[in-house]
């Protein structure tokens, strides 16, 4: 072998493994990526599913407006085909992240309290929320690691999953999910001639406004009442809704109050 063929042979290996490293020194930032990420509102939507990284220290489980229909029966009148009762429908966390219910379900003509409770692999009631009027919320709840369901103890068809891995959360970030409508809507009074400001302009404002960071949003249409002007549920306003996953650093008892507010602010009423 002369000299010539063996420097190109050994520049030739070099350059092979300094690809391989590459390659799998890409894989592992791509995995660590996906594990500091916050879903985008996109995926929640897409998927009904939202996989959190450590960062999170609480997630605020969104109870959604018009949550007490039942799918099966009165499917048009919810807010959307897409985590109608949950935001999200199913969540993956890490050990050590708190649970909190936001009530946003809105009274309208009758009040629509909620009581979730969350059952272990066994069928086991673990935790209950307790009655959570509009607006409330439930204190926060750390689970061990497993898999639990949560269901609503009036409403059946109400259902959702937890799943909290043996990864320990290492943050103290808050991050939730909000529907809202994506446009103002034409009559935004409720049935006492209140007014509510509630759309995405507004919350891209007052998100901001009060401690929060919009994470990010994702527009999308629900429009299936055959009978109904507009295609859409009265009740909801509006067809055209955004879901916004939003994060903050505040404490947990100062961004609750402020959720209530924000979640009275909005038109579904």
């Amino acid at each position: 072998m002369n000299k010539y063929y063996r420097i190109t042979l050994i520049i030739s290996m070099y350059a092979f493994l300094t690809i391989i490293l590459m390659n799998l020194s890409n894989r592992s930032y791509g995995v660590e990526q996906q594990e500091l990420e916050i879903p985008q509102a996109k995926s929640v939507y897409d998927t009904e599913t939202m996989h959190l990284p450590r960062s999170v220290g609480y997630f605020i489980i969104l109870i959604a407006n018009e949550a007490h229909e039942d799918w099966s029966n009165e499917k048009h009148k919810l807010l959307t085909d897409h985590n109608p009762y949950f935001v999200p429908s199913h969540i993956l966390i890490p050990k050590g992240t708190a649970i909190v219910f936001l009530n946003a379900d809105a009274p309208w003509n009758t009040p629509h309290p909620h009581t979730i409770n969350i059952k272990d692999s066994s069928g086991k009631v673990i935790h209950t929320t307790g009655k959570m009027e509009y607006a409330n919320s439930s204190d926060s709840k750390v689970l061990p690691a497993g898999t639990y369901s949560i269901t609503d103890t009036e409403y059946e068809w109400m259902k959702g999953t937890i799943t909290v891995s043996d990864k320990t959360s290492t943050g103290k970030e808050i991050v939730g999910g909000f529907y809202s409508p994506t446009n103002q809507v034409s009559n935004n009074l409720d049935n006492d001639g209140n007014t509510h400001p509630g759309w995405l302009g507004y919350y891209e404002s007052e998100f901001p406004n009060n401690g929060f960071n919009i994470l990010s949003k994702h527009n999308f249409s629900y429009n299936t009442c055959s009978y109904c002007e507009g295609k859409f549920w009265p009740d909801n306003k509006t067809g055209d809704h955004t879901l916004i996953i939003f994060g903050t650093g505040q404490p947990l008892s100062e961004a609750i109050v402020k959720l209530q507010k924000l979640v009275k602010d909005n038109v579904y009423i």
